[in-house]
């Protein structure tokens, strides 16, 4: 091949004026040239330290034709990023940068099936997915990336297009001695120079999408250890580095350890490890919370519920991936799901709890939808906003699980979902589809209502007794205009002296009338009683609808002006949350009370509602409490 002339590199650009597609997230790429190949194979070779997040090097790009006459080659990569040669084929090819792209004119077209290795060498200062911090909990330095989920491309050259996974990739990080570089797959050589420089060498063969390519460089020491699953005849190596500090290890041993457990139960769960091949593993960074970088998770700590998160991703997430960020429920919903059954199974008595915490902070957004809406795709906030992509997404697997009634039928769609789109990407409606394939049953309904649809269900429930018959009224609406109605199953609770009764129905409209032949007197109702739903109880009378003690909180003054205070008992303390509906159902407020004591009072202010009656929801995690108060 020869170098390309000016007069080709401008009709490159003049492509890119074409071509462009701005502002959202698709299946397809950022530009439309991105779908003419596709990737095989990332080489990078990085040279970077702790102290800047300033970075050299280059990136090998194996890519197969996938269109026929092909001639352009198109990469992204962050402006702030110099190119300073391009090679196809080892030949030099003149290239344009221009925004966050590489264009490269081939000399001549390429056939449809045909491979083309191109080297880009470049360097200079990253974007915002290489960054340089210090851990403050340890005074540790650290140079790692974040590059999800537009970030890529802010440190090396790449298509950051979901659908289109390598099939492996290569990197050496070459960093100071003294300082370890660690990245995806397995670590297969160090090498030292006499230049005091070392290099370490990791590779992978396993697919992977673009966003969990990673580094890190800081003084770190190793800790493996093993997890033995049934069925493997190996064990799974989980690699984990530490800062090279006294007594960091021993800070978090035990919680590291605890990744063994968590390992066996997932592959139980959902099948086999799928990079059982070559490492599980996790690197300290400074940042909050954890990413699920391929086979080497970012943690800025050990606790319980983010080492299950995270390792959740290695199934849903990594091995099966959303197909656009839209559809991140297949990633952050799966894997929250996945943390609540690690504490179902190893720590069943927080289960509970846990389920709790993220009902209410679903039940935080009235208005919100779990899938992305498309204007928003673009917006890192709202892809990854947390009470909807991640608790309203548990929430949903969860009532999933519950109207199926049948755990094996539930855990083999999730393992014949994983058989189906492994190593690839997959949208929730793929999903679905796997779903009514296993269960026999139609989902239309529910993920019209629950994913596409917004809010979730307020329960008014009434009875009344004659003789030997409880008639039980319940109207739904929805807290958002937008879903009116919420198809599905609902359990409730019968309380009468000396015991209880659990009935389950089908709520298919807004009112539905139920009876049911009782012996006993009625004390109360009690809806959802074992919280398996996401839900909220609008209206009551008096001792007709329970959802928690009301003994355990007191209000005064009621009837009340707009102005009223509650207070504890000694049996709850703790954070409330308080949510406060109308007699229609609407919410009229919502808000967060932390740190609450016993017998202290805590002022609600409502003048600005109007008048009338409202309910006053309060839930301390563990219960949820509704008193009936009168504005005047």
């Amino acid at each position: 091949m020869k170098p390309v002339g000016i007069n080709k590199m401008i009709l490159v650009l003049l492509i890119l004026a074409v071509y462009t597609v701005p502002g959202r997230t698709q299946i397809s790429s950022s530009n439309r040239l991105m779908d003419n190949y596709d990737v095989k194979f990332y080489g990078l070779d990085i040279t970077a330290d702790n102290r800047s997040d300033r970075i050299g090097g280059s990136a090998t790009i194996l890519v197969e034709v996938l269109k026929g006459s092909f001639d352009t080659l198109v990469f992204d990569l962050h402006h702030s990023l110099k190119v300073e040669k391009v090679q196809v084929e080892g030949i030099k090819i003149n290239f344009a940068h221009t925004g966050d792209q590489i264009y490269i004119a081939l000399p001549a077209p390429v056939d449809s099936g045909d491979l083309i290795s191109t080297e880009i060498f470049y360097g200079g200062q990253t974007g915002e997915g290489l960054v340089t911090e210090t851990d403050q909990e340890w005074g540790m330095p650290v140079t790692y990336t974040s590059s999800e989920p537009f970030y890529s491309k802010d440190w090396f050259p790449c298509k950051q297009n979901l659908a289109d996974k390598s099939d492996s990739v290569h990197v050496l990080i070459s960093t100071d001695y003294g300082l370890m570089g660690v990245s995806n797959g397995l670590h297969t050589t160090t090498t030292f120079y006499p230049n005091g420089k070392v290099s370490y060498q990791w590779k992978s063969n396993y697919p992977i999408a673009y966003y969990l390519i990673s580094i890190a460089v800081a003084d770190y020491t190793e800790y493996t250890i093993e997890a033995r699953p049934s069925g493997l005849s190996h064990p799974i190596i989980i690699q984990n580095f530490i800062y090279n500090l006294p007594g960091c290890l021993d800070t978090y041993k035990e919680k590291i350890d605890a990744t063994i457990p968590m390992m066996e139960l997932f592959c139980d769960l959902f099948g086999p490890y799928p990079h059982r091949g070559e490492k599980y593993g996790h690197y300290l960074w400074p940042r909050g919370g954890g990413m699920e970088h391929q086979t080497m998770t970012g943690m800025g700590n050990f606790e319980f519920y983010l080492v299950a998160h995270e390792l959740g991703h290695s199934w849903f997430g990594n091995y099966v991936t959303c197909a656009s960020w839209q559809d991140i429920w297949i990633n952050e919903g799966f894997a929250t799901y996945a943390g609540y059954l690690a504490t179902e199974n190893l720590a069943p008595e927080y289960a509970d709890g846990e389920r709790t915490y993220r009902f209410d902070r679903a039940l935080r957004e009235p208005d919100g939808s779990v899938y992305v809406p498309a204007q928003e795709a673009d917006n890192d906030s709202r892809i990854f906003n947390s009470n909807l992509s991640y608790s309203k997404g548990m929430a949903l697997l969860h009532m999933i699980r519950f109207e199926l009634q049948d755990d094996k039928l539930f855990f083999g769609t999730l393992k014949n979902f994983l058989d189906a789109y492994g190593n690839g990407v997959a949208t929730g409606l793929d999903f679905k589809e796997v779903l009514e394939e296993t269960s026999g049953m139609d989902f239309t309904d529910f993920f019209d209502q629950w994913y596409f649809g917004y809010g979730y269900p307020v329960y008014s429930l009434n009875w009344e007794q004659h003789d030997e018959v409880l008639n039980l009224r319940s109207v739904q609406t929805g807290s958002s205009d937008l879903t009116p109605l919420f198809k599905m199953s609902m359990e409730y609770k019968i309380f009468y002296p000396g015991g209880d009764s659990t009935v389950r129905v089908f709520h298919q409209s807004r009112e539905e009338n139920y009876q049911f032949a009782l012996s006993h007197s009625v004390d109360s109702v009690q809806v959802d009683p074992y919280n398996q739903v996401l839900n909220m109880v609008a209206d009551s009378e008096e001792n007709s609808v329970k959802k928690g003690s009301g003994a355990n909180i007191s209000i005064s003054p009621n009837p009340n002006r707009g102005r009223f205070t509650f207070k504890l008992s000694d049996q709850m303390e703790g954070d409330i949350s308080l949510v406060v509906f109308s007699a229609s159902g609407q919410m009229v407020l919502n808000s967060r009370y932390e740190g609450c004591l016993p017998h202290l009072e805590y002022g609600v202010d409502l003048e600005e509602i109007g008048k009338g009656i409202f309910f006053v929801h309060f839930n301390d995690g563990k219960m949820v409490t509704v008193k009936k108060i009168l504005v005047e």
